[in-house]
């Protein structure tokens, strides 16, 4: 038995998708219009996204996509470029956790 198969992944259908922390959230609100709502959201989603193995490839997938919520840690605002409101309580700290994992 392979890795994927003791996960519970089809080989034939895998994504990156099936490996990101917030595949079974509860409220996907969290990652669009409740993340800036209060501030302990925001910085748990961070946390979460900077912890997970596929950081990388979600926010690349939301840039090209032109996605609008957070992927990969950042709040993107749907023309691929991070949205600076939605993204005002990052710390200098985190954005340079953001950008060293995002640039491995």
């Amino acid at each position: 038995m392979n890795i994927l198969q003791q996960l519970g992944l089809d080989a034939d259908s895998f994504t990156w998708h099936d490996l990101a922390l917030c595949k079974n959230l509860d409220n996907p609100d969290n990652f669009f219009e409740d993340y800036e709502k209060r501030e302990s959201i925001a910085k748990a989603i961070d946390d979460m996204c900077l912890s997970c193995p596929v950081m990388q490839q979600c926010a690349l997938y939301a840039q090209e996509a032109k996605e609008s919520g957070v992927w990969g840690g950042v709040y993107w605002n749907g023309s691929g470029a991070p949205d600076k409101n939605r993204n005002s309580h990052k710390t200098e700290e985190v954005w340079n956790q953001i950008k060293t994992r995002l640039a491995a």
